[in-house]
């Protein structure tokens, strides 16, 4: 049951901390503290649940990472910390001994070397899960046995030691043994926007590596894009949906930095900083959740004050233009023409789109205006 209107909650353990705090604003979530196990309930909304394997390499069978063994081969992997996780934005908490059992976290959040994760997401236009690693950068990090609802966009972070170049870094993905690489881009904005969720980015002024995890295959023609629903069945109550495991033959992201190596070779043996991303606010906006910004007000009781009628004479239309983004250019995307997913999650849904009126006409036409007024008949 949602907080306040009786729609769809997501629920989790309150321990975690803001890994299951979706919203900061008031009436957003709540703690049911009274529960034998407390329990963290906040507003769906548009947000999605996922889980995946992330296994540092080399893999012991079908299940977690064989290095824990190489370190202490006496010590329970369920028990045993491999780092930490928190969403883009929050402050974080580099500390080896952060949030110890029964400690409640904070912003962030440990992660044992059981390579099964879990959490909410929604990172089309703001957000994403900064993961670290105490023993240092993977050298060789897969991702599989991946539980996502089709065209979701989720968005991952890892720090890299410094001085790592993007020729350094390879991410590929893999069916049945055949490999598709992923490509290189020029701004995270890129990454979020993949279509594929094939293109990667690395913030070298914070070696920050950016990546999306998908439910993909490669095809035998080598071509990549999501599962096809023929290899995955789903169902969906209540706004939620759940999908099919995928399995590791099906598909494996790739992630693999070349570096010195510690003694056991899956790390590298200079360790990077620990920096959470930022959520890229716009100016005079802050994170007001795990997947949006907006204006301070917002994260008051009160609220954001109603500004008064205006007074102004009647308008019936406005001249709009249609202008596309770099990346439309790019990707041959028009304004007019372009599909309805990109359309649907941007216009005034992104600050950056309303900062510049970018496909103003298809936008207003959409119901997704930057303004009140109808466009006239014509665009500029």
């Amino acid at each position: 049951r949602k907080v306040n209107t009786g729609t769809s909650t997501v629920m989790g353990p309150a321990r975690a901390g803001a890994w299951w705090h979706l919203d900061l604003r008031p009436g957003k979530c709540e703690t049911r503290d009274g529960w034998k196990f407390p329990q963290q309930l906040c507003d769906k909304d548009e947000r999605k649940l996922a889980s995946m394997f992330t296994v540092v390499m080399p893999q012991s069978g079908q299940q977690g990472s064989a290095v824990l063994n190489m370190i202490d081969p006496n010590t329970n992997a369920r028990k045993t910390r491999q780092g930490s996780m928190t969403h883009f934005g929050l402050l974080g908490d580099s500390s080896l001994t952060t949030c110890m059992p029964p400690a409640t976290c904070g912003d962030t959040t440990p992660r044992s070397w059981d390579p099964d994760l879990t959490g909410p997401f929604n990172h089309a236009q703001y957000g994403g899960w900064y993961l670290s690693f105490d023993e240092g950068t993977p050298v060789h990090l897969s991702i599989m046995k991946i539980q996502m609802e089709e065209g979701a966009t989720m968005v991952q972070a890892m720090s890299l030691p410094s001085g790592t170049l993007a020729s350094d870094v390879r991410i590929w993905a893999e069916s049945s043994s055949r490999p598709y690489d992923f490509t290189l881009a020029s701004s995270l904005e890129d990454v979020r926007n993949a279509v594929n969720g094939d293109q990667y980015f690395l913030d070298e002024a914070t070696n920050t590596l950016f990546y999306r995890v998908i439910a993909g295959y490669v095809e035998s023609d080598y071509s990549y894009g999501w599962i096809s629903n023929n290899y995955l069945s789903s169902f969906t109550r209540e706004g939620l949906t759940v999908t099919d495991t995928t399995s590791k033959n099906q598909i494996q992201i790739h992630i693999e930095i070349s570096c010195p190596t510690d003694s056991t070779g899956a790390f590298c043996a200079s360790k990077p900083e620990f920096v959470v991303p930022s959520m890229g606010c716009s100016d005079g906006e802050v994170m007001v959740a795990i997947d949006q910004c907006g204006l301070p007000c917002e994260l008051l009781e009160e609220g954001c004050s109603t500004p008064p009628p205006s007074s102004s004479p009647t308008v019936t239309c406005v001249s709009c233009s249609d202008e596309p983004t770099s990346w439309m250019i790019t990707e041959g995307y028009e304004c007019a023409t372009g599909p309805n997913w990109l359309i649907n999650s941007k216009c005034n849904q992104a600050p950056y789109w309303v900062n510049n009126n970018y496909c103003e006409a298809r936008c207003q036409s959409a119901g997704l205006g930057y303004h009140e007024t109808s466009c006239c008949s014509s665009t500029i």
